[in-house]
């Protein structure tokens, strides 16, 4: 009855262990995350991080960039229309006044 239950202890024993090599959750034909990948903050790389840090960092800033250009993308647009709304207010006159004005600037930081 002893041997019985050493058999089982070692049993138990052993499938702890081969359940703490892979991550929770992970099925046995799961693969290993790759790598992601990006690029850190100026003079981070100077820091000492670790493989982990680095990934981390990397899985933040993916976590982020999606949205931010979301919204670049939302204020471009909305650049755009108060551009035009802003330029409906001049008179045709004004418009061309205007067209001549920025010319001239753009030709004067040339010569500069």
């Amino acid at each position: 009855m002893r041997m019985l239950w050493a058999v089982l202890v070692v049993g138990v024993v052993a499938s702890v262990g081969f359940a703490q090599d892979k991550p929770k959750g992970a099925k046995p034909d799961d693969k290993p995350e790759s790598k992601a990948k990006g690029q850190l903050p100026t003079y981070w790389r100077q820091l000492g991080l670790s493989d982990e840090q680095v990934q981390k960092v990397y899985k933040i800033q993916a976590k982020y960039n999606e949205d931010i250009d979301k919204l670049e993308a939302q204020i471009k647009d909305m650049k755009e229309k108060m551009a035009k709304e802003r330029a409906a207010v001049l008179t045709a006159e004004q418009k061309k006044r205007l067209e001549g004005i920025i010319k001239e600037k753009a030709g004067g930081d040339k010569d500069k």
